[in-house]
């Protein structure tokens, strides 16, 4: 009875192992697909880019030639790709059927995730602050470059010379009162007139004469007349003193003078400094107070003329788009 179980137990490991001896192993139904397809080992393999020797252990179910069981199972899936075949059946025969779970912290399937620490400026979150750090540095760089770059002698008054127009007139409507006030002093009384009338003409003659010389820088005044005391009856010499001081007192003819035809802007710098800077009207003439030189400029220069020491001047040299620059010394 030992011995009928002992030749029955040979016969049961063979049936055990009939099922895996009668089906195909993983590199049979490869060799099989390519060899229905017609294609060379050596031609799958370059479709593959891959050595031959790794495809004929793959038909040879050499799995030991592999150190890796996922480059194995690859190149099985793609072979059969290459075929146009199914490669689940291959897969099914090759060792490692379960495939591996994906791991989503490392290789090409990991997330992307910011690992730079904050107040880094490199990559990350950061970039954009970066960004915008570089272009504030640069602006404020351009920005002192122009500042010290600015000339010194250039404002902005110069680019709208009618905005500043209204705000410097003042002075230049001083000198203009100046021709009523000498026009004024040359119509003092004759020299024939006596009593208080030529003595209240005298005293007005030298109350009104700073007012005359300030603008004109015109000579020392001359000493007033004296007074008589009220009663007394005035000297007869002393009459012909109001007619001498209005013609000591008469501005000269200004070295510089202004006149327009239409309204023209003009401004006169002496010293560094603006002496005249104002809107002439139609039919105005405009002495320049103070000394040479001058430097001017006329903003109309077609209605403009320049009268300098009792001559004209001619300013067709000195214009350049209506606008005349020049010097008098």
């Amino acid at each position: 009875m030992n011995d009928s179980s002992l030749a029955m137990q040979p016969q049961g490991d063979a049936a055990d192992q009939q099922p895996h001896a009668a089906g195909p192993t993983a590199g049979q139904l490869l060799r099989g697909m390519r060899e229905d397809a017609g294609v060379h080992i050596a031609a799958l393999a370059m479709t593959l880019k891959v050595a031959v020797e790794r495809l004929e252990a793959l038909e040879a179910d050499d799995y030991g030639a592999f150190s890796d069981k996922v480059f194995m199972r690859a190149l099985a899936a793609g072979a059969c790709r290459a075929l146009k075949r199914d490669p689940a059946p291959v897969l099914a025969l090759l060792p490692g059927a379960g495939p591996a779970a994906l791991r989503m912290d490392s290789g090409i399937n990991a997330t992307f995730r910011d690992r730079s620490p904050r107040g880094s400026f490199s990559g990350g979150n950061e970039s954009p602050r970066s960004r915008l750090l570089v272009a504030a540095v640069a602006v404020l760089l351009i920005g002192a470059l122009g500042i010290a770059l600015w000339p010194a002698d250039f404002s902005l008054a110069s680019l709208w010379p009618g905005r500043d127009a209204p705000q410097t007139a003042q002075p230049a409507d001083a000198a203009t009162v100046a021709e009523p006030v000498a026009s004024a002093v040359e119509a003092a009384p004759p020299a024939g007139s006596e009593g208080p009338a030529a003595a209240s003409a005298a005293a007005t003659a030298t109350v009104i004469e700073p007012v005359v010389s300030a603008p004109a820088a015109a000579p020392a005044p001359a000493t007033p007349a004296p007074v008589p005391a009220a009663g007394e009856a005035p000297a007869p010499t002393p009459a012909p003193a109001p007619a001498e001081t209005a013609v000591t007192t008469a501005a000269p003819a200004a070295v510089l003078e202004l006149r327009a035809t239409a309204p023209s802007w003009v401004q006169v710098r002496s010293g560094g400094a603006v002496v005249l800077q104002k809107i002439l009207a139609a039919g105005e003439t405009t002495p320049v107070p103070g000394s040479p030189p001058w430097s001017v400029v006329i903003g109309k220069a077609d209605v403009t003329q320049v009268v300098v020491r009792g001559q004209r001047f001619d300013l067709a040299p000195v214009t350049r788009e209506n606008v005349a620059r020049f010097e008098v010394k």
